[in-house]
């Protein structure tokens, strides 16, 4: 009779627990279901640029749809690691948000510590647009192209020649760097937090050459301002197809900079898919594509698990080319 009573008692108990669990998945469904629940801030690990601009688009387009205000936050520094920590350190529940530059991929493999680890710590949202890498120079160089810089660059000492870009480990930095070692020439890296003031300095004559985003300096092209060593697509641009590539001159110079979104690796699948299917459906819209050409930007939108596995693979490509190229961490 004990037994049996025992039996019923954790038959009521299994009963009760089953209870307790479903409406306790039916809360949180809910919960993600309503998702945000209050205003989202997207991190931008530079200062103002392509992908702050960008940012603050898809901020424009997303508060319509999520019902809830969008801010973007510029966290610029340590070649965009303080951002970048600051969405690792968030909340995981979707309403912090981070973009990413290239450095997120490249900064492993040039920095022997970090502050968090890229792949336990952040995960892929959206790969958002590809972008333009560019070499402009001074108008006092006196060279046209990159086959006649290089012949200049040979004749400098590295301390007469500067090149600027919006910091440490960003893709204007690698882009420098592996010219370098394909041309077999030497430069000093100057290091900025942002590419506008990097840019002002180039054209105030307190460096010889900027790396960067073709759009923070496309207005300059047009105007005569600065001379173009050369883009590092694989191709040349359609609206400027005069302008040469400089894999052109060496080949296998190429970079590409991928601007994506990420979040905190523990945020719920469910909240990321959300952001995801939302950036990807803003991205595709027309009107947003075309606000995206002014900055050399390509849309793309991609799934989570897609931008998780370009992530993977440019961290694991880095690290090899940039060996090979001889620039260690430190």
């Amino acid at each position: 009779m004990a037994f049996a009573r025992r039996g019923y008692f954790l038959a009521a108990s299994s009963v009760i627990l089953a209870s307790c669990l479903s409406s306790w998945l039916g809360g949180t469904a809910a919960a993600q279901g309503k998702w945000p629940t209050a205003p989202v801030t997207i991190v931008v690990p530079i200062g103002a640029g392509g992908a702050d601009a960008i940012a603050r688009i898809m901020a424009e387009r997303v508060s319509k749809i999520w019902g809830q205000p969008v801010v973007v936050v510029n966290k610029p520094g340590a070649g965009t690691i303080l951002g970048t920590e600051m969405v690792a350190r968030a909340k995981p529940d979707g309403h912090t948000i981070g973009m990413a530059i290239s450095a997120l991929t490249i900064n492993p493999a040039i920095r022997a510590k970090m502050p968090y680890d890229t792949l336990k710590d952040l995960r892929g949202i959206s790969l958002l647009a590809n972008a333009a890498m560019v070499g402009v120079m001074h108008p006092s160089v006196p060279a046209t192209d990159t086959k006649s810089f290089i012949a200049w660059a040979k004749t400098k000492k590295p301390d007469e020649l500067a090149y600027l870009t919006p910091g440490i480990g960003t893709l204007g930095h690698i882009s420098g760097e592996l010219l370098q070692a394909a041309a077999g020439i030497k430069m000093l890296h100057v290091p900025y937090q942002e590419s506008g003031r990097a840019v002002g300095d180039l054209i105030a004559g307190q460096g010889q050459v900027f790396f960067g985003l073709w759009q923070s300096v496309e207005p300059l092209v047009r105007a005569d301002k600065v001379k173009v060593l050369g883009i590092f697509n694989r191709a040349r641009l359609e609206d400027f197809p005069k302008v040469p590539t400089i894999a052109e001159t060496l080949p296998g110079v190429e970079t590409i900079s991928r601007l994506g979104a990420i979040a905190p690796r523990a945020t719920p699948k469910a909240v990321i898919d959300k952001i995801a299917a939302d950036f990807t459906a803003a991205i595709k819209s027309p009107d947003v594509r075309e606000r995206f050409r002014p900055f050399g930007m390509e849309p793309v939108g991609s799934t989570p698990e897609a931008y998780d596995a370009v992530i993977v693979k440019e961290m694991a490509d880095w690290k090899d080319l940039l060996g090979k190229a001889g620039v260690q961490p430190k």
